[in-house]
């Protein structure tokens, strides 16, 4: 039961791997296109710092013993002040993402920069376009809040 009252070391480690992987795999565009290298570091800085948010909140409430493991982060309606803090960091790295997807031209970064974003179809990895970008981060940002709203209901914090 201690692994998963400190789970959220293990999702930080696992956040850090991938933003290092990343930064592996982006070393051979890097070396076609140098220019390119700001990008990739601020991204990998960006999946660091942002990326880790939630899993510190959660570990700070699960140090000072406001909550117990993260089981206790479904349970909304407790108005525990760190599951109310992590979600809406939640809601909020959504929101900037969003923005920069939309609206300052994330998608088109993420496009001008390859292997950042990876799509597999017929065995092989195509080309993505920032329409792509787009249309999947909608689908999936609407499936996430389809599951915090279901969530929200099934702990009777919205009434029917």
């Amino acid at each position: 039961m201690i692994l998963f009252n400190h789970i959220w070391i293990l999702f930080i480690v696992v956040t850090v791997i991938n933003a290092l992987v990343l930064k592996f795999r982006s070393q051979k565009y890097i070396k076609e296109k140098p220019e390119l290298e700001p990008g990739y570091d601020k991204m990998v800085k960006g999946i660091i710092v942002y990326g880790n948010i939630p899993w510190i909140i959660v570990g700070i409430g699960n140090l000072l013993q406001y909550t117990t493991s993260l089981i206790d982060y479904l349970y909304i309606k407790s108005l525990n002040p760190f599951v109310i803090v992590f979600h809406i960091s939640i809601l909020t790295l959504w929101s900037l993402a969003f923005y920069w997807i939309y609206f300052n031209n994330g998608a088109e970064f993420l496009v001008k920069h390859p292997g950042l974003v990876r799509v597999k179809g017929g065995g092989f990895f195509t080309e993505v376009s920032p329409k792509m970008i787009q249309i999947f981060f909608g689908l999936i940002l609407f499936s996430n809040l389809i599951v915090l709203s279901f969530l929200l209901y099934r702990l009777n914090v919205i009434q029917p």
